[in-house]
């Protein structure tokens, strides 16, 4: 009787065990406050960009049209590698929600992968997570962040997918 209950309690602390490793998560598709501000992107809806930002300093440096923030979304002579449209126009999109920020009610933060990317440079779902944190991948080539913040009208764009304002301290989790 007793070789039975040191199996059986040998059994379960192994299945135990076995659920408290957490494994590499599946990705999710854009929220649908995510995609309309992706959608106003990559369309070069410019006012529909505004509104899908938060109020602030750096929606107002879109609306007066600053080049370094127009370049940060849409590139430049052309250019769109590691931009915010190079990175969107490349459906379909992987996300996760940023680990390394905590998430609010007021706050949060996700990582955006084009799928082939994320194809490319994620572990194998068995792969336990504590050998394979997020993110994957070199910033601004495979993924990038972008941060929403809550608003009287909803979730809001609130830094154009990792745009720093020029001195402006950075965000973090």
């Amino acid at each position: 009787m007793k070789r039975v209950l040191a199996l059986a309690s040998t059994t379960a602390v192994l299945g135990l065990s076995a659920c408290a490793t957490e494994t590499v998560p599946m990705c999710r598709a854009p929220m649908t406050y995510e995609m309309a501000a992706f959608s106003a992107i990559i369309s070069h809806n410019e006012t529909a960009v505004a509104d899908a930002m938060a109020p602030g300093l750096l929606q107002n440096a879109f609306i007066s049209r600053d080049p370094m923030v127009r370049s940060h979304v849409w590139g430049s002579d052309g250019n769109t590698r590691g931009t915010v449209t190079g990175m969107l126009s490349q459906p379909p999109l992987c996300i996760f929600d940023d680990p390394g920020f905590v998430a609010t009610e007021a706050s949060r933060q996700i990582l955006v992968y084009p799928q082939r990317a994320h194809d490319r440079v994620a572990p194998p779902v068995e792969t336990p997570l504590a050998d394979a944190p997020l993110p994957w991948g070199t910033y601004r080539g495979d993924y990038m962040t972008c941060r929403f913040e809550q608003t009287a009208t909803g979730w809001k764009l609130a830094d154009l997918c990792g745009y720093r304002m020029p001195g402006a301290p950075s965000v973090t989790g």
